[in-house]
């Protein structure tokens, strides 16, 4: 209950059910309130606490007998019928053929009548059968059960505990423990929260013993870090950070974060870079970065960079040379060269050609392939030789 008190097993009585009932109760049955019972022969007292005098089979207090030895009679059962060993009226000591009391009674009046039955029976004369579900006897007037066999209740007992253990239920069909933990309430029949630890709740208020975090769809019952996030882009012990946007849907590892897969366009674990501008719309290599294809035949390489402005077209190969020439007056396989300014120009063409070797020749003063070698310098070294050769030889 809210208050603390419990609903007690049979046998047990009080606010917190820590009272045994009597042993000397019918049954070990009791009044869960005061711990009252109806007591076995031989004693009385609300709860059968005290012994009836020894000459006494069953007394009402420690002065009366309601039930003598058979051949005694009297208050006290101290006096003899003489009734040759038969019974004879408690009060009078009047021989009669029959017992003292009917059998079926466990105590009755001077007249016979039945002022209490034998457990199972109930009735003025103790001629009707307790319902069958009773434990412990019913009511003497009414019938109604004191308690119940274990797995039924209602005043007749003929009712089913639902959704109890096998200690079965109250009387009100309250159980005593349900047998389930994911649910709670008087009746067993409210589910425990799904963020409680393996969906366990407290029996009565339903709060969990441990929690899940609200971010977690599921969580690890020793540790209570989340297995699953309610919103697949978080990730974390409680599903407190955010997948990276480069994360394809934004789907990464609840434990680490890294990326199942990457949007078109990033690579790396966490999908946070980009790939290069270069690269076609297959994007890149998920480890590397090496685009796929280059968007187009202006670009090379792994990383698809630009092609050279001194290439024709900007046109080159994956290595970076140029495949349609070079712009004019540039040479070499890249076009990085140019050509030398001692080749003759040429208004609409290029001075070199791809090797450097001037197409129309030098201008003035200089000579060679490329037109680096000056006429001037020649002359002035082949007359100094002439210092150094006989007179009748010359160059």
């Amino acid at each position: 209950m809210n208050n603390g008190s419990c609903i007690c097993r049979p046998g047990y009585y009080g606010s917190d059910c820590s009272n045994k009932c009597s042993t000397f109760c019918v049954d070990n049955t009791c009044s869960a309130a005061d711990g009252s019972c109806e007591c076995a022969d031989g004693h009385y007292g609300e709860r059968c606490e005290n012994t009836c005098m020894n000459t006494c089979q069953a007394c009402k207090d420690g002065f009366q007998c309601t039930v003598c030895p058979a051949g005694r009679h009297g208050p006290t059962c101290n006096l003899v019928c003489d009734c040759n060993g038969e019974p004879c009226a408690i009060v009078t000591g009047q021989c009669d053929e029959q017992p003292t009391c009917p059998s079926q009674c466990s105590a009755c009046s001077d007249t016979g009548d039945c002022t209490a039955c034998q457990t199972g029976l109930f009735g003025s004369q103790c001629s009707q059968t307790c319902p069958s579900g009773c434990n412990g006897g019913c009511d003497f007037n009414t019938g109604i059960c004191f308690t119940c066999n274990p797995g039924h209740y209602g005043p007749n007992c003929d009712q089913q505990c639902q959704r109890c253990t096998d200690l079965g239920c109250h009387k009100n069909g309250t159980c005593y423990n349900c047998n389930n933990t994911n649910v709670y309430g008087l009746d067993c029949n409210m589910q425990c929260s799904n963020l409680c630890m393996n969906d366990t709740c407290e029996r009565w208020t339903g709060e969990c013993p441990l929690k899940c975090h609200s971010r977690c769809e599921v969580c690890d019952s020793s540790t209570g870090n989340c297995i699953k996030c309610k919103q697949n882009y978080n990730y974390g012990g409680t599903c407190q950070y955010f997948c990276n946007t480069g994360c394809f849907n934004q789907m990464c590892d609840i434990t680490t974060g890294e990326c199942f897969s990457c949007t078109s366009g990033y690579w790396g674990p966490f999908c946070n870079n980009s790939c290069s501008s270069g690269c076609s719309v297959n994007g890149c290599d998920r480890e590397s970065g090496i685009c796929t294809n280059c968007a187009n035949s202006t670009l090379y390489g792994d990383f698809c960079e630009s092609c050279s402005d001194l290439c024709t077209d900007r046109q080159c190969d994956q290595n970076g040379n140029c495949t349609s020439g070079c712009v004019p007056n540039q040479y070499g396989q890249r076009c990085q060269l140019a050509c030398s300014e001692n080749c003759r120009a040429n208004s609409s063409r290029s001075s070199c050609d791809i090797n450097g070797t001037c197409l129309y020749g030098c201008v003035n003063g200089y000579t060679g392939n490329n037109c680096r070698t000056g006429k001037l310098l020649q002359k002035s070294f082949l007359d100094s030789l002439k210092f150094f050769l006989p007179l009748n030889e010359s160059i």
